[in-house]
């Protein structure tokens, strides 16, 4: 089992603190991955990840998870990815002994209150974890694309993959307290962005458009956009 950190050799031992584990599942085109992230005084720290081939069975991925629980036995809560497959993947990690599953479809509107509840993590410098290359490249290559109907489209580009990242924000979103709430883009007559901040009709038209990659969303107080990811300079990823 490959872990991010390795704490020398033999089984290696854990602290007993709360870890919350992400679970993106792919198949085909995309790949299954696990995350596993300890949270320690409202920071995350990245433990484990993952990735499994192209064309794994589930049932060889949920056999992972169940080693994946004997070694963090205080993992608090699964996120479990099952857009396109349903309940019947969470269903059968519960029958396999995990405890605290959590199956979550990944509409439109909860991708954006999932990337939201992260970006606050990342804002805040509370993410952590080791070099990591291709993770790093997946969070600062996706791209956010506001919709004509007010959602928000997370995608990467053509010959990449996000399924690293998703399966980090999947975690990292277990172990929230609370996370803002998805917000319809037009309500009583005014624009309402992720922060729940209400722009009057008569600014709409100085609201930016989207720009060439057509990745922004989220506003600052102030109404200014910015993309997705974060800057690095607020994040220190």
């Amino acid at each position: 089992m490959n872990s991010v950190d390795q704490s020398g050799r033999g089984k290696p031992q854990v602290p007993m603190q709360d870890h919350y584990v992400g679970l993106d599942l792919g198949q085909k085109r995309d790949y299954s991955v696990v995350a596993v992230v300890l949270k320690k005084d409202g920071h995350y720290f990245l433990k484990h990840m993952h990735r499994f081939p192209l064309n794994t069975e589930y049932l060889q991925v949920l056999a992972y998870l169940n080693r994946v629980a004997e070694r963090f036995p205080t993992v608090r809560r699964w996120c479990i990815d099952r857009t396109g497959v349903g309940e019947a993947f969470p269903e059968l990690a519960r029958k396999s002994g995990l405890q605290n599953v959590q199956g979550i479809e990944l509409s439109l509107p909860r991708k954006q209150e999932v990337m939201t509840n992260l970006k606050q993590v990342m804002e805040g410098k509370r993410l952590h974890f080791r070099d990591d290359r291709e993770l790093a490249s997946e969070i600062h290559g996706e791209l956010a694309e506001l919709t004509a109907t007010g959602k928000t489209k997370f995608y990467h580009r053509s010959g990449t993959h996000d399924d690293r990242l998703w399966a980090l924000a999947l975690a990292v979103y277990g172990g929230r307290y609370e996370v803002e709430h998805y917000r319809p883009a037009i309500a009583f007559g005014h624009v309402v962005n992720p922060w729940g901040l209400t722009i009057p009709p008569r600014n709409l038209r100085r609201l930016p458009r989207a720009g060439p990659g057509g990745n922004f969303q989220y506003y600052q107080s102030g109404g200014l956009p910015y993309p997705w990811p974060p800057p690095r300079s607020q994040t220190g990823c």
